[in-house]
């Protein structure tokens, strides 16, 4: 038996997120799908790791153990014809038997998107977070400081059974433009780009990190507010957790 590695971009637009589910469409029902269709049998796959309900992959990763009886570029074709338009096979590959696509993981990276201007270009609204509040980005990025390294990020996780909330952010970049290249066209705007890169990541602990970040931009929430919330585990308020649309698994490093 082998094991296959995929690489998967998709738009997480329509989907109730990564993981199976017994109602509703998920990114992972939708391959493991087109996956039996291919082989006539059940085929299961593993992933990474979860995208929620709305959110995008440029680089996802999911593996299958399966003997292929014909070349893995045909698997490529077979795949990508029977999937949706919004989800694409961009790699496979077959890997080592004890590559795990989650327990292998050294490192994961999300980016987030923002448009600041009053009215946002109606073709990029599924894809960032149209915010028209005022905001001091020199603050921003003086904050961002305050959430590298190992931390227990408690105060950031949403509702989750997972007992060890320490993760370690290894990068926080916080960029301003004029322009977003994007759908293979240059937006003129005034846009954010956050970029999080780290060991792993709690439920919506990115998206909290966006939102607690612009709370401090708008002057809502203080530095020491920030400090308090990571000592006590407690969620800072105010905090608005960025919404899905904006948000973008990047690249999976093992």
């Amino acid at each position: 038996m082998k094991t296959i590695k995929l690489v998967i971009q998709y738009d997480g637009t329509n989907y109730l997120g990564w993981q199976r589910q017994k109602k509703g469409q998920t990114i992972q029902a939708q391959i493991e799908k087109a996956l039996s269709s291919i082989f006539r049998e059940k085929i299961t796959i593993r992933g990474a790791g979860r995208t929620d309900a709305g959110v995008h992959a440029l680089g996802q990763v999911a593996t299958f153990i399966k003997d292929l009886t014909f070349p893995i570029d045909n698997l490529k074709k077979a795949l990508n014809s029977l999937l949706p338009p919004d989800i694409k096979i961009i790699n496979i590959e077959e890997v080592e038997g004890n590559f795990h696509p989650q327990y292998s993981v050294k490192k994961k990276s999300y980016v987030y998107y923002i448009c600041c201007d009053e009215y946002c270009n109606p073709f990029l609204q599924r894809y960032v977070w149209h915010y028209k509040r005022a905001i001091n980005l020199s603050l921003i990025k003086e904050a961002k400081e305050l959430f590298l390294g190992t931390r227990d990020f408690s105060a950031f996780s949403g509702s989750t059974e997972v007992k060890n909330k320490i993760r370690t952010v290894y990068n926080l970049t916080v960029e301003f433009s004029d322009s977003l290249c994007f759908l293979d066209m240059n937006w003129k705007g005034s846009f954010i780009r956050f970029r999080i890169e780290a060991n792993g990541f709690l439920k919506y602990m990115a998206r909290n990190i966006v939102g607690c970040l612009l709370e401090i931009g708008r002057n809502a929430l203080t530095f020491e507010e920030l400090k308090r919330a990571f000592e006590e585990g407690r969620r800072p308020n105010p905090l608005t957790t960025a919404p899905p649309q904006g948000l973008f698994l990047e690249k999976i490093i093992y």
